[in-house]
């Protein structure tokens, strides 16, 4: 294998063809994800238990007390922990359709994600989900790599009642090629780790004592005035362990094995094949260094696995940084207050060192049927001053005059997809 057989790699537009052909077509469950996995391999999370709640909001570095401290939640209005809302992805990650709708040539890349939440998930919650692969797919220019095809999965979750508690769009960007990209080079000038001075690292940590928690003093809606911060939230700087403490928050080990032993026996059970062999198909890319094929997602641990695929080197995970940047929201509304909707896109990798600092400002407060709401922008910018993420969300506040929260009314994935047709 010192030299990989050529595959003639399809251009953008016989990409996109082929996609469209899949759109609305790959609907996906729990039973269809494990198709071909040996049985009990895969790790998720179906019940909100205090465990499974707690490991994820550890994972996370998020220290609310409604989601850690039991005899804190009984004083709480739930009584009971409650799980972070983007507690979901370990339920079902809203990019796992994209897995079967992969085109040779360039890796896809999780650029986004959109959600909304319908009611808390609360301690002991059994839960459930279905999908769908490619609900759309389109062109975009990019500097990463000219153009890149933008494609959308979207996953709706219930409870044991059958009641939908939350609702995601999950978006990827693929580039033409990998070498596309790399001779682009967009991340060309950022060769080696940031470097912080004393006086840099001191900041990160005045900074992390600044941030609010809200807790259980409730905010209310009267008293939010439009163009207010939400304050910050300062998270790093970035390592891989970062990125393995998510892997276990949201899948237990199974990312972290599939990447290496358990891959190769699945593989070739599925595929008649042996994945050390293959060439240009995922789940693999290749490393020349060993002359063997390895997991793609090792792109995000190893610094010359990222490079070969025009990050900087070994980058954080986009569903991480999605989870990270929603505990902005959980903090500022309190344990009273709600994240109905709540959007992300990542601008920039996250690399070895990097340091963000996530922020929000009140856009406008309204009454929408009853929901005390207000609509916040947040952004996301690391130590050199560069936008890592932007996005939008909306948060139902309790009122001094109308009272609790109002949680909205239930959106289904048909309601999204025939909309669309």
């Amino acid at each position: 294998m010192e030299k990989q057989e050529e595959k003639r790699i399809p251009d953008i537009e016989e990409k996109l063809a082929n996609l469209k052909k899949l759109i609305g077509v790959r609907k996906f469950n729990k039973e269809t994800v494990m198709v071909g996995l040996p049985r009990g391999c895969y790790v998720y999370n179906d019940v909100a238990s205090a465990d499974n709640i707690r490991r994820w909001a550890t994972a996370m570095g998020d220290l609310n007390p409604r989601f850690l401290d039991s005899e804190y939640a009984k004083a709480t209005r739930y009584r009971r922990l409650v799980a972070p809302p983007l507690f979901l992805q370990s339920v079902c990650f809203e990019m796992i359709g994209e897995f079967e709708t992969t085109t040779p040539g360039g890796r896809p890349f999780h650029s986004g994600a959109e959600w909304e939440f319908f009611q808390p998930i609360l301690e002991d919650d059994r839960l459930d989900y279905n999908g769908i692969g490619l609900i759309d797919a389109k062109i975009t220019k990019s500097k990463f790599s000219g153009q890149m095809i933008v494609t959308t999965d979207i996953v709706e979750y219930q409870n044991q009642r059958g009641e939908i508690v939350g609702l995601a769009k999950g978006f990827a960007h693929r580039s033409a090629s990998d070498q596309l990209a790399i001779s682009i080079g967009k991340y060309g000038d950022i060769a080696k780790p940031y470097r912080y001075s004393d006086e840099e690292i001191r900041k990160i940590e005045e900074d992390k004592k600044k941030e609010e928690m809200r807790g259980n003093q409730p905010r209310y809606w009267e008293d939010i005035v439009e163009g207010e911060s939400i304050g910050h939230l300062v998270i790093g700087p970035h390592t891989i362990m970062d990125s393995i403490a998510h892997y276990t928050g949201t899948w237990g080990a199974f990312p972290l094995v599939v990447g290496s032993r358990l891959l190769h026996r699945i593989w070739y059970e599925r595929q008649g094949k042996p994945m050390l062999l293959m060439s240009g198909e995922r789940p693999e890319m290749y490393d020349p260094r060993i002359n063997a094929n390895v997991h793609g997602e090792l792109a995000h641990l190893d610094y010359d696995l990222g490079r070969a695929v025009g990050a900087p080197g070994a980058y954080d995970n986009g569903a991480e940084r999605e989870c990270l940047a929603s505990i902005l929201f959980t903090n500022w509304i309190g344990d009273d207050g709600f994240l109905w909707k709540y959007s992300i896109q990542f601008r920039r990798f996250i690399v070895h060192g990097d340091t963000n600092w996530y922020r929000g400002k009140v856009v406008s407060k309204y009454i929408d049927d009853g929901k005390c709401c207000v609509d916040v922008e947040h952004w996301g910018d690391n130590q050199r001053g560069e936008r890592t993420t932007v996005g939008r969300a909306t948060v139902i506040l309790p009122s001094k005059v109308h009272g609790p929260v109002k949680y909205p009314t239930p959106r289904s994935i048909e309601d999204i997809f025939s909309a669309k047709e």
